[in-house]
């Protein structure tokens, strides 16, 4: 392809002259849509790269921890709040769960007599935490109409007269479809308020779909919960789920890193068909040897790996794992916070 530029002479016939251009003209058109080419070709890989960053770096600045009831049932120590602080903000923990009443084996709930006193002592030493009541119930006490108005009662409470942000329900063998349980979450959300925070912990798939996920072959199936009851109880109104990825009754840690990939991979599908879904969060295992439960197996090193695979493993819908809760503050011990600081948030030693 030649390209030709008007001459300033004119020919004794009166026509204009053609004369050719200088070469650079010949290439210049095909060295601009190289260089397009290149620049749209840049911009495709740096997005591929930034995501694949995402997936690789998790989430990890907005974690969760659950605080036992001697914390608000003796005065505030203020020299041990100011510690549970620097803690707590040392290792991105922008949440805690505070249990702030215990059940009397008549029914009838004891209070934190020090609840209201504490979080505002704890709030003063670390500004950016926020206190949600952390309620715990088994499935026969959320079947009894008296505890869940109880329980209710206690929540309006903790938000309008203790100042707390909000409710974390601690349900422990929730059967799979209870009505009991979406009547007692329901009145929690009128009880507490739409401008405070609804954190439900949810279980985990103990019987997979999926054949490859390895899993105890003894437990009861009821406990699982199937895509659509995942879905009505996250149409409630709430704000949070925090998947309980433990008590898997394995014996082998890549099991196990395994079995909680699945678990976060399985609560992102479900909500993310939700038109708004709830944030979902991941509870870490840090208590101590119980049924099902292996903490040489199940720690911190496994259980935030197979957090992370499970994020990956959800593609963009993992956005919706906002961070991890460590469960329970008590029992984490030095070794573990060291494992959730490198493995979690990702710091080196």
């Amino acid at each position: 392809m030649q390209f030709y530029r008007r001459s300033r002479v004119r020919s004794s016939r009166g026509h204009v002259r053609l004369e050719k251009g200088p070469p650079w003209m010949q290439w210049a058109p095909w060295g601009a849509g190289l260089l397009a080419v290149l620049i749209i070709l840049y911009v495709l890989i740096t997005r591929v790269i930034q995501s694949g960053s995402d997936e690789d770096n998790p989430p990890s600045g907005d974690n969760r921890t659950w605080l036992e009831y001697a914390w608000t049932s003796a005065p505030v120590n203020e020299n041990a709040v100011q510690q549970l602080g620097e803690r707590l903000g040392d290792n991105a923990i922008t949440m805690v769960y505070l249990e702030a009443s215990a059940w009397r084996t008549d029914g009838t709930l004891l209070e934190g007599q020090y609840a209201a006193d504490f979080a505002r002592s704890l709030r003063d030493a670390y500004p950016n935490i926020k206190v949600l009541l952390w309620l715990r119930m088994s499935g026969e006490e959320i079947a009894q109409d008296e505890r869940r108005a109880t329980a209710v009662d206690l929540a309006r409470k903790a938000v309008s007269e203790w100042d707390f942000d909000g409710v974390q329900l601690n349900a422990r063998t929730v059967l799979d479809n209870s009505d009991f349980y979406i009547q007692l979450v329901r009145d929690l959300r009128g009880a507490a308020g739409d401008d405070a925070l609804l954190s439900l912990t949810v279980p985990p798939d103990r019987v997979p779909t999926d054949p490859d996920v390895p899993a105890d072959p003894t437990v009861d199936p009821g406990l699982t919960w199937g895509v659509n009851y995942k879905q009505r109880v996250g149409l409630l109104g709430i704000d949070e789920v925090v998947v309980m990825a433990h008590a898997s009754g394995l014996s082998d840690a890549d099991q196990y890193e395994t079995w909680v990939a699945y678990q976060v991979e399985s609560y992102v599908a479900a909500m993310a068909e939700l038109d708004r879904p709830p944030a979902i969060s991941v509870a870490l295992p840090t208590y101590d040897a119980a049924p099902d439960h292996d903490p040489a197996v199940e720690d911190i090193r496994a259980s935030a790996r197979g957090v992370k695979a499970g994020i990956n493993q959800a593609g963009r819908d993992g956005r919706l794992v906002r961070g991890v809760g460590l469960y329970e503050y008590k029992s984490t011990d030095s070794l573990e916070w060291v494992q959730f600081s490198e493995h979690w948030l990702g710091r080196k030693r």
